[in-house]
């Protein structure tokens, strides 16, 4: 199998396999009032990502909403959830838009100066969050953006060849 976009070590472009069906259920819990909480970035994480875990056949679930612009710089690192103690692996995430605003991510190099950019246009996309500097595009007056990501410890290549096993992509 093969992606679409590759700009290795920052990301692969991949086909978003969520189902329409998915999709809902994923918006339907992200519009529940209050179930978001900015971590600081200008990025705010779903509260309660043990609610998401049925629908992650691998890693760790975790929706992520975007509603203000300017979000910081930044590499993830893993974190424990303080509302349900979840722990969210932050090395490789795969991204799944959900919103039809899937808003662009921006890399950079260690100098933080931009190098490329993950342009979605409704794909999913494998992106190495925690060795790559990186932030989201949002202008003042954009739609919301929240998207739905798998998050992993495993390097890049590690979840691009879980990625690709047939068990993986149909879910």
């Amino acid at each position: 199998m093969s992606g679409l976009q590759f700009f290795d070590p920052y990301y692969r472009q991949i086909p978003n396999r969520l189902s329409e069906k998915t999709k809902k259920e994923l918006l339907k819990l992200a519009y529940e009032k209050d179930a978001f909480v900015n971590t600081g970035y200008n990025i705010s994480f779903f509260k309660y990502p043990s609610k998401l875990q049925k629908f992650a056949p691998y890693g760790v679930g975790q929706m992520l909403k975007v509603i203000e612009k300017d979000s910081k710089i930044h590499k993830d690192n893993g974190r424990t959830n303080e509302y349900d103690g979840t722990y969210m692996p932050r090395n490789i995430v795969i991204n799944y838009p959900l919103t039809d605003n899937s808003s662009n991510t921006n890399w950079y190099d260690d100098e933080k100066n931009l190098v490329t950019t993950t342009e979605y246009d409704k794909h999913a996309a494998i992106l190495n969050t925690g060795g790559c500097y990186h932030n989201v595009e949002y202008k003042e007056g954009d739609d919301e953006r929240i998207v739905f990501q798998l998050c992993f410890e495993e390097s890049l290549e590690e979840v691009w060849d879980l990625w690709n096993t047939q068990k993986y992509r149909c879910f």
